[in-house]
């Protein structure tokens, strides 16, 4: 960067005693030249193409996750819906069945949903499937 500043450094010395002379072909080299270095300096600034993440061997995959999380959505909207003697107690939830059903443990789930809230656009995706999969679950009246 520094050997490009001094170019256009000395060049712009050169082209304001030619442009000064009258000779005003220099000045337009110049004019292109900026030109085509800014043109350059924009390309390079542009936005880094997207690092594909790796899903590591202890997390569970995206469609599996979903999955679990689906259930467990499910489970927690009928646990709210359920009315219960008293209106200020809640029925305890045990995520433990829906561990079982989907044959994960709760520190499989817990490692995994830890790795998908630090990629934000893995979740996501994780997000869009479990939204897809309630709505076709919706549209079949929960079948």
């Amino acid at each position: 960067m520094f050997s490009v500043s001094c170019t256009f450094a000395l060049y712009e010395l050169r082209m304001k005693t030619n442009y000064e002379s009258g000779n005003t072909t220099h000045y337009r080299k110049f004019c292109s030249l900026i030109a085509i270095y800014f043109s350059l300096f924009l390309f390079s600034c542009g936005s880094p193409a997207k690092k594909q993440v790796v899903i590591p061997s202890d997390v569970l995959p995206k469609e599996k996750m979903a999955a679990v999380v689906a259930d467990i959505h499910i489970a927690e909207a009928e646990t709210s819906m359920k009315p219960l003697p008293d209106s200020t107690s809640r029925g305890k939830l045990s995520f433990q069945k829906i561990f079982d059903k989907n044959q994960i443990t709760k520190a499989q789930y817990d490692t995994s949903m830890a790795f998908y809230i630090d990629h934000p656009e893995l979740l996501n995706e994780v997000y869009e499937i479990v939204l897809n999969e309630l709505s076709k679950m919706q549209g079949t009246g929960g079948k």
